[in-house]
């Protein structure tokens, strides 16, 4: 059977980078359509025609569109269950832990992280207590998050597209200047995510991807 037509909408740098790299281990044809958040291209009614909430990824499936990564990451691992998003082992604990991986990483940190570096998209007034507050709530959560590679060495024990999304996390909060230094094995994740040829494939993507967007200005 011939897999569906996919169209990936990405802004390198953005979680949608978990997508590109959760669709390269799948070994999935599919297009990349860049969409320029630097200069708003996400609020232009030609994108929100496609997608209503301006966001990225979203994933195009023979036309019909599928957002939210913990959604777009379970229909890849439907589609290629021998891909290795997540683990052979499919016992209803293991299941439940990788879903519970995608919640933390997409409804716990990434708000923490969207308001260490733009609090100005979660309020109306002075971005400073945003901040404040969500670099308390990152250290919190950061804090479980380091506890849990300590303890299993991958978040469900061996590499999974989860520890994708979590460095995607703790890189931009890093990048946004919370101190990573209380959390070494969040700050060398991505050093042993770099031994994946799937999450190297993904970074020559974002760079191809910085460069083509540049090269529009």
């Amino acid at each position: 059977m011939s897999q569906p037509e996919l169209v990936l909408y990405h802004f390198p740098g953005a979680c949608s980078q978990v997508a590109v790299c959760a669709l390269e281990l799948a070994g999935l044809e599919y297009r990349l359509e860049l969409v320029n958040l630097a200069v708003g291209e996400q609020t232009t009614p030609g994108y929100l025609a496609v997608n209503p909430l301006g966001k990225v990824p979203l994933l195009l499936i023979d036309g019909d569109g599928l957002s939210e990564n913990a959604a777009i990451l379970t229909y890849v691992s439907e589609l290629r269950p021998d891909a290795g998003l997540f683990p052979a082992r499919s016992d209803p604990r293991m299941r439940a832990e990788a879903i519970g991986g995608m919640s933390f990483c997409g409804g716990t940190l990434h708000p923490i992280v969207r308001g260490l570096a733009n609090p100005g998209r979660l309020t109306n007034g002075d971005g400073a207590p945003v901040r404040e507050k969500s670099n308390e709530l990152a250290n919190k959560s950061f804090k479980q998050a380091e506890i849990r590679l300590a303890n299993c060495g991958w978040w469900l024990g061996e590499w999974s597209i989860v520890d994708v999304y979590l460095n995607w996390a703790f890189g931009v909060a890093r990048n946004a200047g919370f101190d990573s230094t209380p959390f070494p094995l969040l700050d060398s994740l991505h050093e042993r995510l770099a031994e994946q040829s799937a999450f190297v494939r993904m970074m020559e993507i974002e760079a191809a991807s910085r460069s083509t967007l540049a090269n529009q200005r």
